[in-house]
């Protein structure tokens, strides 16, 4: 059993240290209709000198929207050029800096009536 742990142990170090701390999937998302879209909110908990997490090793606890690299592959809010999910196959990152009518479209459809951004 021990040997599962440190396996396990060792494969998060390794997925981590791909990181390169761009900090962009610790921003607020919207979703509409599975169409993830990046918002300027940083998390505040994440340092934006330093792009890490101030409260990286409790992040789950101390921020319930916080979610695992595992869900945010499954959802899809990393970025196209992110190391977690480079190569995957029909991977569909989130839309970063988009059109402002884009973004508003998304918007009306979420709420059901026209936005103006």
């Amino acid at each position: 059993m021990g040997g599962k742990v440190a396996s396990e142990k060792e494969a998060h170090r390794a997925r981590e240290a791909t990181c390169r701390r761009c900090g962009r999937c610790c921003h607020q998302k919207l979703n509409v209709d599975g169409r993830i879209f990046y918002l300027d909110t940083a998390c505040p908990h994440l340092d934006p000198e330093t792009r890490l997490c101030r409260v990286y090793e409790r992040r789950f606890e101390v921020n319930p929207d916080c979610i695992s690299v595992g869900e945010g592959v499954r959802r899809g809010v990393f970025p196209a050029d992110c190391p977690y999910v480079a190569g995957l196959a029909g991977y569909r990152p989130p839309m970063e800096d988009p059109d402002p009518e884009a973004l508003a479209d998304a918007l009306d459809a979420l709420v059901g009536e026209e936005v103006e951004l």
